[in-house]
């Protein structure tokens, strides 16, 4: 999956996670990743759909599972990325992560929040 995001992509998890501040750069999406699957096992993201909003705008409706290694509570959860795609060379530049595929493509509307 890193493959796909650029050396300067930013991904932006705090409309889901509020107390996790957007990463800058693969090296930090790749880390936060990391810190994740120390916490949960099985942690997945299953892909619903995938919906192409136009001008290099895609919204993907996910589904969440994950189980906390520690506690052992189930956590299943939808929920949306909206990813922005550098149109030279097809890399993500920019994800957000955001409760739903509602407000994901409410956002994608704003031409003003995937440039930030």
């Amino acid at each position: 999956m890193e493959e796909m995001y650029a050396e300067d992509a930013v991904f932006d998890a705090s409309a889901v996670f509020t107390d996790v501040a957007p990463m800058r750069g693969k090296a930090d999406i790749r880390r936060y990743w990391h810190e994740l699957r120390e916490t949960w096992a099985g942690l997945r993201l299953d892909p619903v759909e995938v919906l192409d909003v136009g001008d290099g705008i895609h919204v993907a409706d996910l589904r969440l599972w994950g189980k906390g290694k520690r506690s052992g509570a189930e956590v299943e959860q939808r929920l949306a990325l909206l990813y922005t795609f550098r149109p030279e060379d097809g890399k993500a530049v920019r994800i957000r992560m955001l409760p739903d595929v509602a407000a994901a493509l409410s956002e994608a509307e704003s031409p003003a929040s995937q440039t930030s």
